[in-house]
């Protein structure tokens, strides 16, 4: 039995293979440019899953490095206020002991007292320091309202209570800064209740009243500068810690990448072999197409 075919359905089917040599060369391109073995999930069901899985746990490390960032960040700048307050602390025990020579005026002891008063408000300012998104570093958990107050009188007391934040979005406790009392001490005994202590003593006209107030005032700065270079060293090693974290977060993304590379990765070499083995035999049909039919593929298609 003869089968009759017409010069149209040779050179329909000679176009249709052309046009899919030139979608496969457009395939290739694409995954060349990506570096990716496969495009579509149907070309390897369980390559696809892998990479997906691969993703999610890509994911989830990004947003494990993202906590981390953020609670270093509240770290490093609780750093600062710890440090700048200890800076504080130091000059407040420096003018505490030039007050108690037996020389000072009493218009000497009004010029220290002013100074004392901005200290104060410095080292209020810093009990209040608040992280890059706006959160107060030293409240604990009512990190939306400032950490200390001032009353009508000037006493400032804390307002805050429990742990702030840290790094609990990666998983990881204990790594908020310390709250304010850690830091400040007490309403009683703390920072801004020896400063009040060493301003009366200031006022006081009796010299040897004066004097006692003066050495106990000095020796409280001391004891509130011990705390907050505590505070710090805390600090430190919570950063020292997330810095540690940061690195396991890095590495396992290192090995996400190159579980993606082993999956999904291309062997370019390879490809670029076949993409040119594929376009010089598009060139080849075409070149007979035309011979033969005497136009081009695309006037056909046209």
């Amino acid at each position: 039995m003869f089968v009759l075919v017409s010069g149209r359905q040779v050179a329909s089917t000679a176009a249709e293979r052309m046009v899919a040599i030139d979608n496969q060369i457009e395939r290739l391109e694409g995954k060349i440019a990506r570096g990716e073995r496969f495009t579509e999930p149907a070309e390897d069901p369980a390559g696809q899953l892998r990479a997906s899985a691969l993703a999610r746990l890509d994911a989830r490390l990004l947003a494990e490095q993202r906590g981390i960032d953020r609670a270093a960040g509240r770290l490093a700048s609780a750093e600062t206020a710890v440090a700048d307050a200890g800076r504080v602390l130091i000059r407040a025990r420096e003018l505490a002991l030039l007050a108690r020579n037996g020389t000072t005026s009493p218009s000497d002891r009004a010029v220290i007292a002013t100074e004392v008063r901005g200290l104060k408000e410095q080292l209020l300012g810093l009990a209040n320091a608040r992280d890059e998104a706006g959160r107060f570093l030293f409240a604990g958990a009512r990190d939306g309202l400032p950490a200390y107050a001032a009353d009508a009188e000037g006493r400032v007391s804390f307002a805050g209570f429990g742990a702030g934040s840290g790094a609990e979005a990666a998983g990881l406790e204990g790594l908020s800064p310390p709250s304010g009392p850690a830091l400040f001490g007490t309403d009683e005994d703390g920072a801004f209740a020896v400063l009040d202590r060493l301003l009366a003593a200031l006022a006081e006209p009796d010299e040897e009243l004066r004097h006692e107030s003066l050495d106990a005032a000095v020796a409280g700065l001391v004891s509130g500068h011990d705390r907050l270079m505590t505070g710090q060293a805390l600090i430190g090693t919570a950063m020292a810690r997330l810095e540690s974290e940061t690195e396991r977060v890095a590495a396992e993304r290192l090995e996400v990448a190159r579980g993606f590379a082993r999956v999904k990765g291309l062997d370019l070499a390879a490809a670029i072999s076949e993409l040119e083995a594929l376009r010089l035999t598009l060139n080849a049909a075409q070149e007979i197409f035309q011979r033969v039919h005497g136009r081009s593929l695309f006037d056909r298609l046209g």
